[in-house]
Parts: structure tokens; sequence; C-alpha cells
């Protein structure tokens, strides 16, 4: 008791000293578990929920064969377009690795305005008779095509989603912009014309109005875009049955801008198999079109999902590393430098008979008096708040404390807070009595 007494009694007596002990292992401590559980939950997103992914494969232009396109040619299509045989090619290469898949479409064509719907944006200097008008009409077989359009994820905002069953032979989804526009709302009507024949006309309904989840738009079919038909604020969504069945969009036998541009996205069970696919297709007789490309919507939409979470656990790689170095040599010179000012305090206490064990025990208590509640109090509050905290710095990410990551700060928090407290015994231990006569020696000579 008497030792326990003295220890809180000296730690009373240098107040701002122990409060930036306290403060000091508080934030290393918060720090390192809020740290290590976005380090946790990052290896976890890029490794076990990744690949628990399942994954879709879609063969699409890319951002450099878009650009090269010249969407004012009405050759280009027919030169250029994936065909139903093409796509054909590499369901056998996928079937001939052994995969399985189910597939989904999504076919567009262009369609020209009307007197009720204009497009908004690009002011187009071709006609449409080069580029096949200035809308795009994009039909979408299933949900999955839909949620996987390259002009990115849209939520409809006024109306009804699309029906894929033909419930609504002639419902459209438009974009705000193109309804405010043009006047339109929910339940009216709007014709548009033929790609390639402009006395043959569309009549649709407006079943719903979109608005894009993600701001940015891909490149050349945003704000930029040279052709007013390229602007996703003037796709136009239907069902496949709206354009196929009621609009007769896709006989076989269309040429020009009335060839729909088609995209069949095969949907695998994992990124594994996605990958297979990959290798299965340039080994097959399956060629590529000149500027088309293979890709992953659905895991390249994870993975920019969980880019957050990985910018995050950069910076906290940084944080940590930083508050690890200097806060352990800040803890360890305040040990340090307060062991040294105590000098006459060890001499003295030896001199009246107080042992060296029980004066260095003494050291160690006051050491863990200031650190273990600065670490309890951290490892709790880095606890309870990872999640919270995890979800407003990841874009909605938490990050979720795990055991693992409580029983590393626990037992690195205990590892240093004894490594301190040995620290401060050590003072005791080196003192020399001798050491109380130099002053006295360097006087009488």
């Amino acid at each position: 008791m008497f030792v326990l007494k003295n220890a809180w009694a000296a730690v009373m007596r240098r107040k701002w000293r122990s409060l930036l002990t306290l403060l000091i292992a508080l934030l290393v401590t918060f720090g390192s578990m809020f740290g290590l559980a976005v380090t946790a939950e990052n290896e976890t997103a890029n490794g076990a929920t990744y690949d628990a992914q399942q994954a879709n494969a879609t063969i699409t232009l890319s951002d450099k064969g878009f650009a090269e396109r010249d969407g004012a040619d009405p050759s280009w299509p027919d030169d250029h377009l994936m065909s139903w045989d093409d796509y054909t090619a590499f369901a056998t290469a996928a079937q001939s690795a052994g995969l399985q898949f189910s597939y989904t479409v999504t076919e567009s064509v262009p369609v020209r305005q009307s007197e009720s719907i204009k497009p908004v944006g690009t002011a187009d200097e071709a006609s449409a008779d080069d580029t096949g008008g200035e809308l795009t009409l994009r039909g979408f077989y299933t949900l999955d095509a839909a949620r996987a359009n390259d002009l990115g994820r849209y939520r409809v905002v006024e109306g009804k989603h699309l029906s894929y069953a033909g419930r609504a032979p002639k419902g459209a989804l438009i974009s705000r912009e193109v309804a405010d526009a043009n006047g339109l709302k929910i339940g009216d009507t709007f014709t548009v014309g033929h790609p390639t024949d402009a006395g043959t006309t569309l009549e649709m309904t407006v079943r719903g109005i979109y608005e894009y989840v993600d701001d940015e738009a891909p490149s050349g079919r945003g704000d930029d875009a040279e052709l007013s038909k390229d602007n996703r604020q003037n796709a136009i969504y239907v069902s496949a049955y709206t354009f196929i069945v009621s609009n007769n969009l896709d006989s076989g036998e269309e040429t020009g801008w009335a060839k729909p541009d088609l995209n069949i996205m095969f949907m695998l069970s994992s990124p594994d198999d996605y990958q297979s696919f990959v290798k299965a297709a340039k080994k097959a007789d399956a060629e590529l079109k000149d500027g088309y490309e293979i890709s992953s919507p659905s895991l390249e939409a994870y993975r920019k999902s969980i880019a957050p979470l990985g910018a995050l656990n950069d910076t906290m790689r940084i944080t940590m590393i930083a508050l690890w170095v200097a806060g352990g040599l800040l803890l360890v010179a305040l040990v340090v430098s307060d062991g040294l000012r105590r000098r006459e305090e060890i001499g003295y206490a030896l001199t009246v008979g107080v042992s060296k064990a029980r004066l260095g025990w003494q050291f160690m208590l006051e050491v863990w008096m200031v650190i273990l509640p600065a670490f309890a109090i951290g490892a709790l509050a880095g606890g309870f708040a990872a999640g919270p905290l995890g979800a407003a710095l990841a874009d909605g990410h938490a990050t979720s404390m795990t055991a693992d990551v409580v029983w590393t700060v626990v037992g690195a928090g205990l590892g240093c807070c004894l490594a301190l407290a040995l620290v401060a015994m050590l003072r005791v231990a080196a003192f020399r009595r001798i050491s109380l006569f130099d002053s006295r020696s360097e006087v009488t000579a």
C-alpha cells in the first residue's frame, strides 16, 4: 500500500507530464485500433469477398475504340458491330473450357428526334441520315442487363421501372434532363423516328424518369459527347419486348445504323471463372473486332466501390507508422527524462532504507497508472468508432472490428506498457549510490 500511495502521489505531482503521456498513449492506441481494422477490412474486401463475387463478362468498345468510332458514317455498323455469330464463337469457347454460364442481352440503335421529344446537350452538325438520329434507344432483356448498363447505373426517380415480361409494351424511361426540356411527364406519349427511315415512327409512353447514380459519365458519353446520341442523358431505356416485338428493331436484316449494337453479357460464378473466360476467348477461334475489349462491369463496379477503402487503407498505413514511431519515441523520452530528473529523490529514498526493488516497483506502477487507463480508453474508443468512422471516411464502406485486430492491439499494447515500465525501473536499477557524493566531492576539491 505504501508503494501504491507513493506512486500515485508522484503521478499527481507531475500532472502535465502525466497528462501528456496519457494523451499520446490514447492517441496511439485509438489510431492502431482503427488503422488495423481498416487494414483487415481492406484485405477481406480484396480477398475473400472479392473471390465470392459473381462476375459477368461483356465484349464492348473500349474507350479508345469508342473515340475512334465514326458516329456519322452509316457504313460503320455493318463493318464493326458484333453479331450473334461473333458472340456464339465466344460462347462455344467458354463451353469448351468447361465454364458454366448464363447470359443476358442489351441492344441499342440511334433514333430520330421529333416534335414531341428532342435531345439535350450537343447540337449535331451532321444530319440524322448520317448519324441515325439524335437519341439512343436501348433495350434490356433482363434487370441484370440494366444493372450492367455501360452508360452508368441509374435509378428511377418518378414512375415505374421497366417491365421485362412485356406487360408494358410501349413503356420507356427517359432522363430527368430530357423530360424537363420537353415538358414530358409520366403517362405522356412521344414518338421517335426510325434510324434509316425518316418516314417510320415509333410511339412510346413515358413509364418512368431516371437519374444516373454516378455523377461522372464514361468518356465521350456525357457533356463531352461529339454527337447528341452519344450523350447518356439522351438514352431512352426500354425492355427487350418493346425493342423487338413492339418496334421490330431486330429482324436480322437491318443495315447501317438500324443494325442493333448487340451486347451479350455472359454471367459467370466467380472472378476465377471470368479469368478463365478471357483465356478461353484468346485461345479459341473467337476474334475480337477492332476496338473491342473483354471486361467485367460487375467486377469493375466492385473495385470502384472499394476504391475509397483502399485509399483510406493507404493513408492509415502511413498514419500508423508515424504514430508508432513518433508516439513510441515520445513515450520513451517522457519516461526516461522523468527518471533523470529524479536523481535526488532516488538517492534520498535509498539513503533512508528503501530498497531498489521496492523503489523500482514504484516507478513501474507510476507508468502503469497513466499508460494502462489510456490504453484501455483508446482501445474501447477505437473499437466502437471503427465502424462509423470507417463508413464516413471510406464512402460508406464500414470497417468492422474483428477479434484478430482486438487481440493484436491488446497484445502489442500490453507489451509496450511492460516495456515502458521496465525502462522506468531500470533508472532505479542503474542508480549508483556513490553518485550521491559526486557534487560534495566537487565542492571539497
